[in-house]
């Protein structure tokens, strides 16, 4: 189980790059859903958009942690 990474000499936690790439996914679909109108038929944005960045983060953490 991969608790550990090594990324240009320093040593962090596995999660930081997964939680930094969710982070940035989230943006990118954040952008893309707003233009496409999709806002206009969620009842609550911004728990959408929570759950969707709860989401992209769980994934790829249980996946590894598994």
């Amino acid at each position: 189980m991969p608790l550990d990474i090594t990324l240009f000499g320093i040593q962090m936690p596995t999660l930081l790059p997964i939680f930094v790439a969710a982070a940035v996914v989230q943006i990118l679909l954040d952008r893309v859903m707003s233009d496409g109108g999709l806002y206009n038929h969620v009842w609550h944005p911004g728990l959408f958009r929570t759950a969707v960045f709860v989401c992209l983060f769980c994934t790829p953490c249980l996946l590894i942690y598994r």
